[in-house]
């Protein structure tokens, strides 16, 4: 079968401020709607590269990236032949001081500044449904933006106070994004999305609840099968609900904790989550069949990275259908929080939970940073009533705690018996 052929496309939702106000760059484009410019990827260009250009290609106006803003994708025909259509759109800044677009004809019949009410009320008329999203999402960005949110928040230290301190002036914009990634998947991917309320944070946590909620975590390439086993003796002494081994040692656990109530977990696609799902689905059979009753698996980051929720859903239904064949068996789907943004991070949580995933995990504690209370708490808010794991860099009880408050159900941690001694 001919493997399908793909057009892509990027551009922008450009705001300027006018005194106190914001103003949105429209177009009328050649079929009599109005959208945005933007226009097909060149080659050797990124999908940055192409918005920036077709903005300045088609209104005269030079800006900036400030954030990706999602992304659609649909069917068209081409010489007969079906094509699919992938685009693109980034939250931009005008960076010139033009006071008005100079559009060119051949490409659209007009493009011009409107203050965003005026902007969004003419959207909603003569725009396209697949963009209907686009202004509430673009509002919640702006504002986290403005306000800085991406350093004052997931930048904050893995402290209760810390949060604390923020989280009722950020919260209201938190429940916007998370609404209005929501409202965007209903558009886009309307057979992924799943309506469900998300919980209350800050929660009460119990100390006593700790170790219940421990996943005691070997996953160093050089750790040795002396080192398994000492874990595993850990893990049952205190009273972990899980060890966290490589695929290797699988059956290793099981054997020496068979009769302790610690279940055991392991990863697949890991930690680069770059896998054919073909190969993901072989290696969660392999690891059921060895004795695994958790599977933590990594999402396809690059995918996920530029806002393909597609691929993303489709590795994680396949790996969540293999493993629900068999009872019992829980799946956490790992987002590698560092490598995406927040609205991704709500994005790729909702997908994930819509896919089948029992948990979302914030990392794989290979990338540069690991989990942050802020990400728990997005991913809490945004999961539908799944688990929460974070995982990389919790050390301490106060950090363990702090992330559970925030909305985590389980803690990945090499730490889990230093912390009870703490």
């Amino acid at each position: 079968m001919a493997e399908e052929r793909v057009e892509r496309a990027a551009g922008g939702f450009v705001v300027r401020r006018r005194g106190s106000g914001r103003e949105v760059l429209l177009i009328d484009d050649a079929y009599g709607r109005v959208s945005f410019p933007k226009g097909h990827l060149e080659p050797g260009e990124t999908w940055e590269d192409a918005a920036v250009r077709e903005v300045r290609e088609e209104t005269g106006i030079l800006s900036r990236i400030l954030a990706p803003l999602g992304r659609v994708e649909y069917l068209i025909e081409r010489d007969g032949a079906p094509v699919r259509k992938q685009v693109r759109l980034f939250l931009m800044e005008e960076i010139d001081e033009q006071d008005e677009p100079s559009y060119q004809a051949e490409e659209v019949r007009g493009a011009y500044f409107l203050p965003w009410d005026e902007a969004d009320r003419r959207h909603r008329a003569q725009g396209y449904e697949n963009w209907s999203w686009v202004f509430a999402k673009a509002d919640a960005l702006w504002r986290w933006h403005e306000s800085r949110w991406e350093t004052r928040l997931r930048g904050v230290s893995n402290s209760a106070d810390a949060i604390d301190a923020v989280w009722n002036e950020v919260s209201p914009l938190l429940d916007d994004l998370v609404a209005a990634v929501a409202r965007e998947l209903s558009v886009v991917a309307p057979a992924l999305h799943r309506q469900a309320e998300s919980p209350a944070l800050p929660r009460e946590v119990e100390a006593a609840s700790l170790p219940q909620a421990i996943e005691h975590t070997l996953l160093k390439p050089e750790a040795s099968q002396v080192d398994v086993e000492n874990l595993c003796r850990d893990a049952a002494r205190h009273g972990f609900h899980a060890v966290c081994v490589n695929p290797q040692h699988v059956g290793l656990a099981r054997r020496m904790l068979d009769g302790t109530g610690v279940a055991v977990c392991t990863v697949i696609g890991f930690p680069l989550g770059a896998a054919d799902p073909v190969a993901l689905v072989a290696e969660a059979e392999a690891v059921v069949q060895a004795g695994a009753v958790e599977i933590d698996m990594v999402i396809p980051v690059g995918s996920m990275r530029e806002d393909d929720i597609w691929t993303v859903h489709d590795h994680v239904r396949r790996v969540c259908e293999a493993a629900h064949r068999h009872p019992g068996v829980t799946v956490k789907t790992i987002l590698e929080t560092h490598f995406l943004t927040a609205s991704q991070v709500c994005m790729a949580s909702m997908v994930a939970a819509a896919a089948g995933a029992d948990l979302v995990k914030t990392s794989t504690g290979f990338a540069p940073t690991g989990a942050r209370i802020a990400d728990v708490a997005m991913m809490a808010l945004s999961a539908g009533g799944r688990g929460v794991k974070a995982a990389g860099g919790v050390r301490t009880r106060a950090d363990a705690l702090a992330m559970m408050r925030f909305g985590a159900t389980r803690i990945g941690t090499s730490s889990g018996v230093a912390m009870l001694r703490q």
